[in-house]
């Protein structure tokens, strides 16, 4: 299996856009929530009601990046989430990352509270969907607020309790459920799969950042709720402690979430005879087939192609590709990797030519060929030249130019066999001939969405060298190599002096993005109306 494979469903992160009329809907008390079974506020338990208190509405104003147009932001919108607090102590709130990523401003709400109050992000886990939020002002903490405590994985057909501020109302809301199954699952896009509880419990819009009660009455919280399949009735998914309590740690340990590990390789499955056969693996071994090792990861010093591993971490695999998770439940092997940080060692023993083998590596993050998320290992990035509109290949940049969920149907078959490969070396990237913004310069080119791999005949590795490449170009045309030899040729005097004026005609203040300024002295700028008043103009 690979470590990056395509999704069958797409998970529909639950994010409830706020309304325009919010701040102004009526506040119910905390008491007076909707719950399954209505219980009268004067009969609920002292600590059921503190329990509730410490789950949060959050607001948040944001701006997001637009990958199709990177040389400017998508329009301002405004959203809402649920949160709980942790840690009253150190003042420690937990949601989602995707509640509040891209924040321009945060608020927290408390239940029965009109009051906004101020808050700030401390830390965003994007890859594990996490985020630490905090309240500056003391007044806030005033009251007799609970912190919420987190259990392990709770077994199949547990009830659970998701609590949150979902659409449909404004005051906080209970929906009960069980657990249905633990799976690894994607927390983001053409991500590595992480450890995740399915549930039944309705999560809709605004649940997002939520707790998931396994016991209300005690303030225990099972994970954080975070998604739902799209396709699919009752099917949500919340956070385990597993995950959270690594993203902590990382806190801990350094003040920011540097991500999850990569095994370092993808495999394939052995339930088939011939293949084992083949491999020589005896009937009562078992395992998964080592069919591709990242260049640049440190399993590329220890195996070998076609190496069947047979353990991780001393736990046997199965030739299905999964481990004992708990009695009668099985998971991915990914699941033991995932679980480490950044820097700890793997142990394996590998079936290679007949011979047992134990080794070990260190592991590291992966470092895709196509980065998947934004902020974490790519930003909008562009350069222009004579209308040639070039960019770096990301899944942010396939999800805004052909849509977040039809990406993988719409995108060209020739990108879309990129996503999953390596990179060769450590800064390669690869750069995409995305659109032409039409001129006289670039009349009956009609290229869309083409990978560009060379310059005058030279090999491009990034978008900063294909920048530097043209700036230092003194032949008389520039000739940019496509993917199937096809190619675009530019006069270079000519694309020069028609480039700012494209430029202007398109708003579009410099040729290239803030990461590429300043590499070279020949960065071009949008020629600029003339300012100068005449008489009689107002």
């Amino acid at each position: 299996m690979d470590e990056v494979e395509n999704s069958p469903t797409v998970e529909a992160r639950s994010v409830k856009r706020a309304r325009p009329d919010d701040s102004d809907a009526p506040h119910t008390n905390g008491s007076s929530h909707r719950v399954e079974a209505t219980i009268p506020a004067s009969k609920q338990p002292a600590l059921h009601t503190k329990a509730l208190r410490s789950v949060l509405k959050v607001f948040v104003v944001k701006t997001d990046p637009n990958y199709a147009q990177p040389w400017q932001m998508r329009p301002q919108r405004s959203s809402s989430g649920s949160a709980f607090i942790v840690d009253t102590k150190r003042r420690h709130i937990m949601t989602n990352a995707h509640v509040v990523s891209n924040e321009t401003t945060v608020h927290v709400r408390r239940p029965g509270n009109p009051k906004k109050w101020r808050a700030k992000v401390l830390c965003e886990g994007k890859i594990a969907d996490l985020a630490l939020v905090t309240v500056e002002d003391d007044q806030f903490w005033t009251d007799e607020l609970l912190d919420l405590q987190f259990v392990d994985v709770p077994e199949l057909q547990d009830s659970i309790l998701v609590a949150g501020y979902p659409l449909g109302g404004d005051s906080l809301s209970i929906t009960k459920g069980i657990v249905s199954r633990v799976v690894m699952t994607r927390y983001a896009h053409a991500s590595n799969k992480l450890l995740g509880i399915q549930i039944d419990a309705a999560i809709n819009p605004g649940n997002s950042g939520g707790p998931a009660f396994a016991n209300l009455q005690e303030a225990k919280v099972a994970g954080v709720a975070f998604s739902k399949l799209s396709n699919a009735d009752n099917v949500g998914y919340i956070i385990p402690y597993q995950i959270i309590k690594h993203f902590l740690q990382e806190y801990e340990l350094h003040g920011i979430f540097r991500g999850c590990c990569s095994v370092g390789f993808r495999w394939q499955d052995m339930e088939n005879t011939h293949l084992r056969e083949h491999l020589q693996v005896a009937p009562q071994q078992s395992g998964s087939l080592v069919y591709k090792i990242d260049p640049l990861a440190p399993a590329h010093e220890v195996l070998k192609e076609n190496d069947v591993v047979m353990q991780i971490d001393g736990i046997p695999i199965a030739d299905d590709g999964t481990v004992e998770f708990r009695n009668e439940e099985r998971v991915e092997f990914s699941h033991i990797v995932r679980a480490k940080h950044i820097g700890e060692s793997l142990d394996l023993k590998v079936f290679r030519d007949g011979t047992l083998l134990d080794l070990e590596y260190q592991l590291k993050q992966r470092r895709p060929l196509v980065p998947i998320l934004h902020g974490v290992d790519c930003v909008p990035s562009y350069f222009i030249v004579g209308g040639l509109v070039f960019v770096p290949l990301s899944i942010p940049f396939l999800e805004h130019a052909y849509g977040g969920l039809n990406w993988r149907k719409l995108a060209p078959v020739p990108i879309l066999a990129l996503v999953t490969e390596y990179c060769e070396l450590p800064d390669e990237q690869v750069i995409v001939l995305f659109q032409i913004l039409a001129a006289e310069i670039n009349f009956g080119y009609k290229f869309q969405t083409v990978k560009c791999e060379l310059f005058n005949g030279q090999e491009l590795h990034n978008l900063k060298q294909l920048a530097e490449a043209v700036d230092a170009c003194k032949e008389k045309y520039m000739r940019f190599g496509l993917e199937g030899g096809k190619c675009v040729i530019l006069d270079r005097v000519q694309a020069n002096t028609d480039t700012p004026i494209i430029l202007k005609q398109h708003a579009i203040t410099f040729d290239r993005s803030a990461d590429l300024q300043g590499a070279t002295n020949n960065n071009h700028v949008a020629e600029q109306p003339d300012t100068q008043m005449t008489e009689g103009t107002i």
